[in-house]
């Protein structure tokens, strides 16, 4: 039987089932009745939208754009991550541009490993774009320029980052 005569038989078998005139009792309470609505039930608020900090802008090698991002979340989760071989990272959000706790406790780890304090924001940043990727052609290259309180910082901003385990072999290597 083709699947078109299958559809067609079903829909009328739905149909007629429909127009059978079956009596339903009304008395009894049906299981799709509402809930009788309590006055002291109280609908969630919603959400605000979230503020968006950073625009993140990452490339490919032949400098090709992959996508603009307002998050490390969307960068990692970016269908071409691992096409992007650079990011550039601008903060984006009201002035000034005050850290969050998080962002505070990496670069305090920064700091702590041999950053010059000061210039929290700017330290922020790289701290920031060292937890994006780094193309692996020339991690030991880029890690270097970061230096080890950078990478340190991201490692505490970002542990569980697609490239965490990169930067903590580096460090290791580093520190020998």
């Amino acid at each position: 039987m083709r699947r078109r005569s299958v559809l067609q038989l079903g829909v009328a078998t739905i149909a007629l089932a429909g127009c059978s005139g079956t009596n339903v009792n009304s008395s009894q309470p049906s299981g799709l009745e509402a809930a009788p609505v309590d006055a002291t039930d109280k609908v969630p608020e919603e959400r605000p939208e979230p503020l968006i900090r950073y625009q993140f802008t990452c490339t490919a090698q032949d400098g090709t754009l992959i996508g603009k991002f307002s998050s490390l979340d969307e960068v990692w989760a970016s269908t071409r991550y691992m096409h992007i071989t650079d990011c550039q990272v601008a903060y984006v959000g009201s002035s000034p541009h005050v850290l969050t706790a998080e962002e505070t406790a990496a670069v305090n780890t920064a700091i702590a490993a041999g950053a010059a304090p000061g210039q929290a924001s700017e330290l922020c940043l790289r701290i920031i774009r060292a937890s994006t990727r780094t193309d692996p052609r020339n991690l030991a290259a880029a890690l270097s320029a970061y230096g080890v309180p950078v990478v340190k910082g991201a490692l505490t901003l970002a542990p569980l980052a697609p490239q965490a385990a990169l930067l903590t072999r580096w460090l290791k290597t580093a520190a020998a």
